[in-house]
């Protein structure tokens, strides 16, 4: 049973991360993370892309001829942002705040990411522990309270 206790870590996780696109440890914190997207499209969304295109030129077509079809362009480029932009939300520690882009970018700035997480963690736990505790006019006066003591 000692044992057991021993090697229990409430970090690790006992389940699988679903379709996970990349699974590592974080490097600050060693907690086990995964990645659900990638960066880059894959073929099926290259497929969506096309359909999207389609419907598209299906709709322009009565204004704009074939030239429609060149809405693939700006469909392709709002694919890549939303993706990237998605991926890029993945990539901080919600344990830690560790950031692994900005680690690479400038460390200096990475150290200044992961002190401002732990200070607002900081602070929302002292608003939490504030919220828990009874106000202090909730709390009756010892001395007089309407004329009497509380001895």
């Amino acid at each position: 049973m000692n044992e057991a206790r021993k090697k229990f870590n409430p970090d690790f996780r006992p389940y699988k991360f679903k379709t996970a696109h990349e699974q590592f440890f974080c490097p600050l914190c060693k907690t086990e993370r995964a990645f659900s997207l990638g960066h880059k499209l894959s073929l099926k969304n290259y497929g969506q892309i096309i359909i999207v295109t389609l419907f598209t030129s299906l709709f322009l077509y009565p204004f704009m001829g074939f030239e429609s079809l060149y809405s693939f362009f700006a469909i392709w480029t709002a694919f890549e942002i939303s993706f990237r932009a998605n991926f890029r939300k993945e990539i901080p520690c919600p344990h830690c705040g560790f950031d692994a882009s900005w680690y690479r970018k400038d460390i200096k700035i990475a150290r200044k990411l992961v002190d401002e997480f732990w200070q607002v963690k900081a602070q929302e736990e002292s608003e939490e522990v504030e919220k828990a505790l009874p106000q202090t006019s909730e709390i009756p006066d010892a001395d007089n309270v309407d004329g009497q003591a509380y001895f």
